[in-house]
């Protein structure tokens, strides 16, 4: 008899990525990932527009579609709960809620559309209110303001980061969301990392295309970098040396460096000890730029 199993579901600004998990063990059953979020546009803002312009409802059916071929893709056999997360404009296109909000910044504006405040706060609603079963749960979890998304509380309440007085977490992702913890206060913020309004001049980032550079994994002969093939597998790249660059120039070349890269490097420099937070040691890490070519705006995917 197959057990109770529950699907977590984050719906980033570059795509929606989802997990079978089975509630019995707490073990991932299997992985789901889609290329691109399916709303029209290439960066979050975008999204916000088109939902705007072309009306809430369309972006929210876009969407809906689109986590519906996620569930299918991941095949559950006794599906009883769903929990999602997000940026609060990914989970208010999801969810249905007012988005005009997170557009427009003055309080004049706000009222000439009459639009009033938000309630973001984490609710349970049944699966048919996103098209599905009605006794399958579905878990909406709070979003506190624009920058404080229910992506980043999952992150600090998962990571035990409440519990330590002197603590930071951060998520790379299409924004690079920074939580920092010192004795009772948390104080947070973003950065753009990646195709977000902010993250115009970024020269090596991109997101998780072909020819990005994922991961580094130890070999005997140094670290092995892992690079993107056009079905977004991870193949083998170069052979990096973290003091003087590319030690051997084979596999697949890197064109850029995603979020999941830029942390594989950071942790290759402390395993190497090049990195002692908070510095760096001897110099910069050595990967040539001229090996990182610019990805334009794009950044962590």
């Amino acid at each position: 008899m197959c057990r109770e199993q529950a699907i977590a579901i984050d719906i980033g600004t570059s795509g929606i990525r989802g997990q079978l998990l089975d509630l019995g063990s707490g073990k991932v059953v299997r992985t789901y990932v889609t290329t691109r979020n399916p709303v029209p546009g290439s960066n979050v803002m975008d999204h916000l527009s088109f939902a705007i312009e072309r009306g809430p409802g369309l972006a929210r059916g876009i969407l809906l579609d689109a986590v519906h071929g996620l569930v299918a893709g991941l095949s559950p056999e006794r599906l009883v709960r769903i929990g999602v997360c997000g940026n609060p404009i990914q989970l208010s296109l999801f969810s249905g809620t007012e988005v005009r909000d997170l557009a427009y910044a003055g309080k004049n504006m706000l009222s000439s559309q009459n639009v009033g405040e938000v309630d973001r706060s984490g609710r349970i609603v049944p699966g048919d209110t996103i098209g599905l079963a009605h006794d399958i749960e579905v878990v909406i979890p709070p979003a506190v303001r624009h920058e404080i998304g229910a992506d980043a509380l999952a992150m600090m309440l998962k990571s035990g980061f409440l519990d330590d007085d002197m603590c930071m977490v951060t998520d790379y992702g299409t924004n690079a969301e920074m939580a920092l913890k010192a004795g009772d206060d948390i104080y947070s913020g973003s950065a753009a990392a990646g195709p977000a309004l902010e993250g115009q001049q970024i020269s090596s980032g991109m997101l998780a295309g072909p020819g990005a550079l994922c991961d580094l994994v130890r070999t005997p002969r140094g670290w092995r970098a892992k690079v993107l093939d056009r079905d977004l597998v991870a193949r083998d790249g170069p052979l990096l040396n973290l003091r003087s660059g590319i030690s051997r120039a084979e596999g697949m070349v890197p064109t850029g460096i995603t979020g999941t890269g830029v942390i594989a490097l950071v942790y290759a420099g402390m395993q190497d000890g090049r990195i002692e937070p908070p510095e760096i040691r001897g110099g910069p890490i050595g990967v040539p730029q001229d090996t990182l070519r610019g990805g334009g705006p794009e950044g962590s995917g």
